[in-house]
């Protein structure tokens, strides 16, 4: 067996991808969704080995063993069953997600008879030649492209619902917001469609690459997906960012990012609402719990005493902000009044940020500039020349 450069940068992307399955089984306790990621990583990881013998030749003399090419159709399932637990934070195998797994089953059992009863044409060791290709086959590379794209656009568009409702329950999105999954869908995403033109291509007669380009980009996919599900989801485990997540599906927003329809029938009065908003009030002014960095609705309801849906109508309905821009427009505040004050010209800017509740640099430059138009140094040098004037 002889294994080109190719071939070695698929192999150890499979070997990672076994060693952060074995990683994430350890840790699925902490996090449910876990479970779902590591027989993602199990699964790609077959995949990526099927890969390798494909192109090595292997089946030859193996052909049992192209049954690891069905995993494909069990992977793209899993990515979109990880991002669903990940988001709702699911405890529980629901027997909806079975049917999920039909088309790899039914796959695995066909290609075993075709197996069985020689019926499968794996002579060049799994090389591919339009003439030669089973219809099965055929179905395989069809069934990959469609429920690629299918499970993959499923994923993007539960995350990008996520990270829109995600900042009616937070005040600082930066270590939940969903991006990296988001990123890494797309990297599927686009090794689908790779693997879709080099298709198109070889059933035209033409083998483009013998799939290495789709190959090298499952591989980037399986790397990142490892990785940073690892690190990144970590965070959803802690037990203040589960009971704020807890309510995303109950604090539902449109688009705009307020939606008084929504809340006709929440039994919350005027009058009540009015009361639950001078409560707000005082307790933000008086205690200032806006500079509580990781604060969440779930948290400043327990503090008033409200519920996270009641609380989020007030804010949403009487003030026409979500969770997220209402306290971060406390901590701009109280930044802005500290870089107008002299006495406190000596402070780093980003240490008054930080007192005020940011977390992130990047994050508090942005809602600066967008709210005074100006950055941070600039605001400052402006009013304290100006107060020099006066």
């Amino acid at each position: 067996m002889e294994l080109n450069l190719v071939n070695v940068i698929i192999l150890l992307a499979a070997a990672q991808g076994l060693l952060l399955a074995l990683l994430l089984f350890q840790k699925h306790r902490a996090l449910f969704a876990n479970r779902y990621l590591a027989l993602l990583m199990l699964s790609y990881t077959a995949v990526l080995v099927h890969l390798v013998l494909q192109d090595t030749g292997l089946y030859l003399d193996h052909s049992y063993l192209f049954l690891l090419s069905g995993l494909a159709l069990a992977a793209l399932p899993l990515h979109y069953l990880y991002t669903q637990h990940l988001i709702f934070r699911s405890q529980t195998i629901s027997k909806n997600e079975f049917p999920h797994f039909i088309p790899f089953i039914v796959y695995e059992i066909i290609l075993l008879i075709a197996i069985i009863t020689n019926q499968i044409d794996l002579s060049d060791g799994g090389e591919v030649h339009v003439s030669k290709i089973p219809l099965l086959l055929q179905f395989y590379s069809i069934s990959v492209i469609v429920l690629g794209l299918f499970y993959l656009g499923l994923s993007l568009r539960l995350i990008r619902r996520y990270n829109d409702h995600v900042k009616d329950v937070v005040s600082s999105i930066e270590t939940v917001q969903l991006t990296w999954l988001r990123n890494i869908t797309y990297t599927g995403g686009i090794a689908v469609s790779i693997f879709c033109v080099e298709e198109l291509f070889l059933l035209d007669g033409i083998n483009l690459s013998n799939f290495i380009f789709s190959s090298i980009g499952f591989a980037v996919y399986v790397y990142g997906m490892g990785y940073l599900g690892l690190l990144k989801s970590e965070i959803f485990s802690e037990r203040s960012v589960e009971k704020a997540m807890q309510t995303v599906e109950e604090i539902e927003i449109s688009s705009s990012g307020i939606n008084t329809v929504k809340y006709e029938r929440s039994g919350l009065s005027d009058e009540t609402a009015k009361q639950y908003l001078q409560s707000l009030l005082m307790v933000m002014r008086d205690q200032k719990t806006y500079r509580n960095s990781s604060l969440t609705l779930t948290e400043l309801s327990e503090t008033l005493s409200i519920s996270p849906h009641n609380l989020s109508e007030v804010i949403n309905t009487k003030l026409q902000k979500n969770f997220y821009d209402f306290v971060n427009g406390y901590r701009l505040e109280e930044v802005k009044n500290d870089l107008a004050d002299p006495t406190k010209h000596h402070l780093k800017i980003l240490s008054i940020a930080f007192d005020a509740g940011f977390n992130s640099k990047a994050t508090f430059n942005t809602l600066f500039k967008e709210q005074t138009g100006k950055t941070p140094t600039e605001y400052r040098k402006s009013v304290l020349t100006s107060a020099s004037d006066e």
